[in-house]
């Protein structure tokens, strides 16, 4: 456990005493614990598959309870390797279980190994004591949701135009061409855009004495909140027409991107390299009614929530998983918020960080067909690495194999679909 034990060599009273010490930095604390140590050869007293007990005489138990230092009790079997503990002022504190004297042990909770060091170590300290040990040395990677944003196009343009509102525009641009792009935004007869408006069909929808260009890092490095987020609004025009050709499409209803459903329904996946291998993860899915597998219970569609940011002078698009449930691949399922947040409460930190990376993926990817503009382009998500960090092991909470297997989609019946 990393502590220092002082044995008294008594024959009678306490055997030692153990003394928490820092696995930071190896100094000792002076906080320490009394134990009274009690082995044997034989079976335990009681003893079961899971449990022993101990009886305690009423003149050791007044001994041990009448100081102010925390009393252990640890029972051993050497010739098996056991050890159990317990606290004795912790245990005894109600007078009817002390009237008793009888301790019982349960074998895998009262178990005395390294894994009984985080409370041994709490039960040194005294409450208003304010003592901090310290972080523990270990170097970590942080991932973070933030993917880093590629330097921008160096100039953006501005003009007059007719048009009122979008829609306008639109028609009026494939009435120009075939192929419309949507990396613009309009607003008070003004358009903006990424697009040189000079030439065709631009400057067939603006004012072509009118047309301005400026330098993009000016208005990305504004600190005027107006001009900030017309810019954000041009940059998810960006995205969404970088998007749309892969699949992916905007939902002005529940604000995020999902992926479209194939033609025919089938599933969709993608493959992908995650943080230590090739792996895989369905982008579109059906699931059958259990009653009946040849009818779907509903369609399961990933998604994301990108949301542009500026930290100092670098932009980022934070990405925050999520998940759209249609009935037949387009209208939203009358069973959507209970799928959401059943799937919701499945999902570790792993499972989550999982779906960063594989949209992080997704975005960075870039092939030689790849027709879109590079307006808006990304690099890799952002990490850090720090010098101190936890143990994951010793809080996060491990989800059961049949947890894990049910986050590839809850299964609903008949029967809980009426319930819901």
């Amino acid at each position: 456990m990393g502590f220092v034990w002082h044995p008294t060599n008594l024959d009678a009273g306490i055997d030692g005493y153990i003394e928490i010490r820092n696995a930071a930095t190896g100094e000792v604390t002076n906080c320490i614990i009394q134990v009274q140590s009690k082995a044997t050869e034989r079976s335990f007293d009681a003893e079961t598959s899971s449990t022993f007990e101990f009886r305690c005489t009423a003149r050791d138990l007044d001994y041990w309870l009448s100081g102010n230092a925390p009393v252990i009790l640890i029972r051993s079997r050497p010739k098996t390797q056991e050890a159990y503990w317990v606290s004795l002022k912790d245990y005894f504190r109600d007078l009817a279980v002390r009237k008793i004297g009888k301790v019982v042990f349960n074998k895998q909770n009262n178990r005395f190994d390294v894994n009984a060091r985080d409370a041994i170590q709490k039960l040194a300290f005294p409450a208003d004591s304010g003592l901090y040990m310290g972080t523990t040395p270990k170097r970590e990677t942080i991932y973070s949701n933030l993917l880093t944003l590629e330097p921008f196009a160096k100039h953006f343009y501005v003009a007059e135009t007719e048009f009122r509102t979008p829609g306008e525009l639109f028609a009026a641009l494939r009435e120009e061409s075939s192929v419309v792009r949507g990396e613009w935004i309009l607003g008070s007869r003004m358009l903006t855009s990424f697009h040189n408006l000079n030439d065709h069909p631009w400057s067939e929808v603006c004012d072509r004495g009118t047309v301005e260009e400026h330098d993009t890092a000016e208005w990305a490095q504004t600190d005027d909140p107006v001009r900030q987020r017309d810019f954000v609004k041009l940059l998810n025009a960006c995205l969404k027409e970088k998007l749309f050709p892969r699949g992916i499409k905007f939902s002005r209803d529940q604000g995020f991107y999902y992926v479209r459903s194939t033609k025919d329904l089938t599933d969709r996946e993608y493959a992908y390299q995650s943080r230590e291998h090739r792996t895989s993860r369905y982008l579109f899915k059906g699931y059958p009614k259990k009653s009946d597998h040849a009818q779907m219970s509903y369609y399961r569609h990933s998604a994301f929530e990108g949301r542009f940011i500026r930290y100092g002078s670098d932009w980022f698009l934070q990405i925050t998983p999520n998940y759209h449930f249609t009935r037949d691949g387009e209208r939203q399922s009358f069973y959507a918020p209970a799928l959401l947040s059943g799937i919701k409460l499945l999902e570790n930190n792993q499972a989550v960080h999982g779906q960063v990376v594989m949209w992080a993926s997704f975005l960075t990817e870039r092939s030689l067909f790849d027709t879109t503009l590079p307006f808006v382009e990304f690099r890799s998500l952002l990490q850090f690495e720090l010098d101190v960090g936890l143990d994951d092991d010793s809080w996060l909470k491990r989800e059961a194999a049949d947890d894990q297997k049910t986050l590839e989609g809850p299964e609903i019946d008949d029967r809980q679909q009426r319930l819901l």
